[in-house]
């Protein structure tokens, strides 16, 4: 059975939180709620307002006790594993086993600005998840030494409530993070664009997964992405346009759509960026105030709104339901949502809370199996 949660994606108010999740998320059919790790965001597209995931989950449990909770998602840089697995065992807990732990390979707008390094960011994701594991499935005290971290005679208890341990979801849309899925995760949680990039790469993590000795079917199949809801065309082709920027962050996806033309390569090389393996380790806001406008802008100014469209989840309810549905018949089976429409009344019929009802009420119903 496909599952649907939602992502609330900045947490300026306590108070409006609290909302979102006690009064709204919980009466509606919403089967997860997932909170973002952290520091800042990345304008214009993320704003800079987060409180700590591992304490507002904590309160979820309480608030929502119907609802698995997650956090979408956390990296292997800013803390040692030991003390992510002693939070998400706690949280495992606390919501009598409805915890996932989604993790990649980090940000660089949550890193450099703290003095954390973005260097073998994706193996010490790797050694992240090969530690936590190891603590919560040892039955007594275990020694690891590796390139990042080290244990000598470590324990962890109590052990998490699900078993062997607490699922472990791991985010990116690269073939390396593919493999780091296919060997060590429980689960997938890229932001695919398109539902072909999604069946592909779900193929390549299931091969990879019989090589490893895996069984595919094992694999929880999620995704995450933003949505917007309206009705006006007009008011979608204004969205469309004013995440151009976004797509000119994700060459990959220029590429495999058709518009990649001779001379990007080398935009991107002058900004000291290769766009082979450019992902959100690799840029900041800094580096988005200086060259948002007058260096990325011009690789998509071409691409015309209908292309931009299919990959981006906007649309009126029904154009929604079909891009959700085209997902759902390329693998996924848990979708995490992150609604942006604006929450104050001047966005009606389409507010936050309006979208969050319409999806909810009209849309997952028909598509849930």
């Amino acid at each position: 059975m496909v599952q649907f949660g939602q992502q609330l994606f900045f947490s300026r108010s306590w108070d409006l939180v609290k909302k979102k999740v006690a009064m709204m998320i919980k009466q509606q059919n919403w089967s997860s709620c997932w909170v973002p790790d952290h520091l800042r965001g990345l304008p214009p597209f993320v704003i800079d307002d987060f409180l700590s995931p591992w304490t507002m989950l904590g309160a979820f449990a309480e608030l929502a006790p119907d609802l698995t909770l997650g956090v979408a998602v956390t990296d292997g840089i800013r803390l040692h594993p030991a003390i992510v697995a002693q939070n998400a065992a706690s949280l495992d807990h606390q919501s009598n086993g409805k915890f996932i732990l989604g993790i990649g390979a980090g940000e660089k707008m949550n890193l450099t600005a703290y003095g954390f390094t973005t260097k073998r960011a994706v193996s010490r994701m790797r050694e992240s998840i090969e530690v936590m594991k190891l603590l919560w499935t040892a039955q007594g005290p275990v020694d690891f030494s590796g390139d990042f971290f080290s244990l000598r005679r470590a324990v962890l208890l109590p052990k998490p409530v699900q078993q062997p341990s607490v699922p472990v979801w791991v985010a990116g849309n690269g073939p390396v993070t593919r493999r780091v899925t296919a060997k060590h995760g429980d689960g997938w949680f890229p932001f695919p664009g398109l539902p072909r990039f999604y069946k592909e790469g779900l193929e390549d993590i299931h091969q990879n997964m019989k090589r490893f000795g895996r069984d595919p079917a094992e694999l929880a199949c999620g995704f995450w992405g933003r949505v917007y809801m309206h009705d006006d065309p007009d008011n979608i082709d204004q969205y469309v346009n004013r995440f151009r920027g976004e797509l000119a962050l994700n060459p990959w996806v220029i590429r495999e759509i058709g518009y990649w033309k001779d001379g990007f390569d080398q935009i991107f090389r002058d900004m000291d960026l290769d766009p082979n393996r450019l992902s959100l380790l690799t840029y900041d806001a800094d580096d988005i105030a200086k060259l948002y406008i007058s260096k990325l802008l011009p690789l998509v100014s071409d691409i015309p709104e209908s292309e931009l469209k299919k990959v981006m989840l906007a649309g009126n309810p029904d154009e929604l339901a079909k891009k959700i549905k085209a997902f759902i018949d390329a693998g996924v089976d848990h979708f995490c949502f992150e609604i942006i429409n604006g929450a104050s009344k001047r966005h009606a019929p389409f507010t936050y809370f309006d979208v969050s009802r319409i999806l909810a009420e009209e849309i997952y119903p028909t598509l849930s199996g």
